[in-house]
């Protein structure tokens, strides 16, 4: 017998479902695994036309090329332009030699598509369509939606801020960025929809009209995008099946962080939107979604942590501290301090699975009791008050809390005596019978101990690394990876730090020099209140020592000089003089 099968024999195989998975939706409301930034916004643009989740649509059926048995493989960039050319000819002037072909290719891999793994030819299978144009969430991909894990479903969420219902609806008068509505009630649409229209019922796929007659200041990015939709036909399906289509209408735990995404993309969206070229706006939109992301899963860590120890919601959410290596790697000492600060945020995130295993286990218990199912607050949207239901029963201050610690209890000893007799993680079994640790607790961290870590910390740590996108010209860190040894072997490790990319800054000083009010009016920004915004809203340090880590004065001067001289470059920072009241923050784009 292996573990999975122990398993569902003590807690049967419809808990054992339910149970035997990473994450828990009340407190992330996305699955924690591998995913692509630079992905999510096509979905997201979908999402606000239609207020549904994209399913098929019709991008390998039109570009694809057809294995000997007929059916149609993903289309790589050369059948790409091929297929526009022979599809889409009278729109392509120039390009009917031999030579055509490849430099279509050669135009699409710049300005609107990306092939596998970031590779760079023609031969490669495309993966990705760059959001420059509304039309690009015609563009089905990914092929399956599911391989976004749920993040562009969030983001949405955040943008719309429903504060009722379980799934997201057209509520045009409370909400800047509604789904299901057409072109000119959602912020994110009018900013992408050039030159778009709707004709006839705005529910038909076949709705959007693109005004060839008026767009005429269209970029090369954004023509490219709207060839390739037309070539689609029409926008791709809704997904199959009604709740799987409907968008659950979800927020996170951590509503501070959820609250700081939520503000810096409605801001730099409405503000800079149509101000910005699209080849600027882009990397530093994505920028800002992974920070963002970033600072949402390290802040559940922090809040769940804080709901363990307490068993409440704290009211004041704090980032996790982390430090910032404003030379991009170029100083071995701000880049080790870095390191060292986020080895030590790995090690508190890395109990974030039990978390969730603790909070899935009291939720099967709390949900399937008897006399407490008539009576529970609502999971969504705002989970709070769900959450300091559970915490309650785990430190046993609920009336029903004692029945519910019994059945935990049996689920352990029960649980153990089918591991020894089965020989199997005896280690676990020991571990499970220590009654000096709360029942919850002792289950929670036996079960994702058995479910090992690839399925547990390994798909976190992935989810946390696609957000931090390292090594990427829009990351947020640099990952190498060094030989250690531990207990006398030679160990490979990878060490990440944390950067602020040109696109990320340009992002950052950007949003913080508009207001979050209505009208999003521009305000002053100094040097010194920049540094506490990086601080307080995503906890980067970069002048002062994170709690809890030691830090050179020296290193930390040099480390705001190196951030003072990057702004400076980039034309972000002007002043007249050292004084720091003088150092102000500056706008690098007009906007009207």
């Amino acid at each position: 017998m292996n573990a999975k099968t122990i398993v569902e024999s003590v807690l049967t195989p419809a808990r054992a479902r339910v149970l035997w998975t990473a994450n828990y939706l009340p407190a992330l409301p996305f699955t924690p695994q591998h995913f692509e930034v630079g992905s999510l916004l096509p979905a997201m643009l979908y999402m606000a036309r239609w207020g549904q989740r994209r399913g098929r649509g019709h991008f390998v059926e039109a570009f694809g090329r057809q294995d000997p048995q007929g059916n149609r493989q993903p289309p790589r960039m050369v059948d790409v332009a091929k297929a526009l050319l022979t599809r889409a000819g009278g729109d392509f002037d120039g390009f009917s030699d031999k030579h055509g072909p490849a430099m279509l290719a050669d135009l699409l891999l710049s300005y609107c598509l990306e092939n596998k793994q970031h590779e760079l030819g023609h031969e490669e299978v495309v993966q990705r369509v760059f959001p420059t144009h509304y039309l690009a969430s015609w563009v089905d991909l990914p092929e399956v939606v599911a391989h976004l894990r749920g993040v562009p479903e969030l983001l949405t969420v955040l943008l719309a801020w429903q504060d009722n219902g379980e799934a997201l609806v057209p509520e045009t008068r409370r909400s800047r960025f509604p789904v299901g509505v057409g072109f000119a009630e959602n912020h994110l649409l009018k900013q992408f929809a050039r030159h778009m229209s709707v004709h006839g019922s705005a529910a038909n796929l076949g709705s959007d009209h693109f005004q060839e007659e008026t767009a005429d200041d269209l970029g090369v990015d954004e023509l490219l995008a709207v060839r390739l939709a037309q070539t689609c036909g029409h926008a791709p399906d809704r997904l199959r099946g009604r709740e799987q289509s409907q968008i659950a209408n979800r927020w996170p735990i951590t509503k501070a962080a959820a609250k700081c995404l939520r503000g810096d993309l409605a801001t730099f969206i409405e503000v800079y939107g149509t101000a910005l070229p699209r080849q600027a706006l882009l990397p530093m939109l994505e920028a800002g979604i992974g920070l963002g992301m970033v600072n949402l899963l390290l802040s559940t860590a922090v809040c769940l942590s804080e709901w363990e120890r307490t068993g409440g919601i704290p009211k004041e959410q704090k980032p996790m501290p982390l430090l910032v290596d404003c030379s991009l790697g170029l100083d071995s000492k701000l880049r080790n301090a870095s390191e060292a600060a986020m080895s030590e945020c790995q090690a508190r995130y890395e109990r974030l699975p039990v978390l969730m295993m603790l909070a899935r286990l009291l939720d099967d218990r709390v949900s399937h009791h008897s006399r407490l199912k008539n009576e529970l607050p609502p999971r969504q949207p705002d989970p709070t008050a769900w959450f300091n239901l559970l915490g309650d029963i785990y430190h046993e201050r609920h009336e029903r809390a004692e029945s519910i610690r019994e059945r935990l209890d049996e689920d352990c000893i029960g649980l153990a005596n089918n591991l020894e007799q089965a020989d199997e993680a005896l280690e676990v079994a020991r571990a499970l019978r220590n009654d000096q640790n709360n029942p919850a607790l002792r289950l929670a961290e036996a079960l994702v101990e058995l479910h090992g870590h690839q399925q547990q910390g390994g798909q976190f740590m992935k989810a946390l690394d696609s957000s931090l996108m390292p090594n990427r010209p829009n990351g947020i860190a640099f990952k190498r990876r060094v030989s250690r040894s531990e207990a006398g072997t030679r160990k490979a490790v990878d060490l990440r730090s944390i950067v602020l990319s040109n696109a990320l800054l340009d992002f950052l000083v950007h949003r913080h020099l508009r207001k979050d009010g209505e009208g999003k009016a521009a305000r002053p920004l100094t040097l010194r209140r920049f540094l506490d915004i990086l601080r307080d809203h995503y906890g980067l340090h970069v002048d002062r020592e994170p709690p809890g880590m030691s830090v050179p004065q020296d290193l930390l001067r040099a480390n705001k000089q190196c951030l003072e001289r990057r702004l400076r470059d980039l034309g972000l920072l002007v002043g007249v003089n050292d004084a720091e009241s003088m150092k102000q923050l500056r706008a690098r784009f007009d906007v009207a």
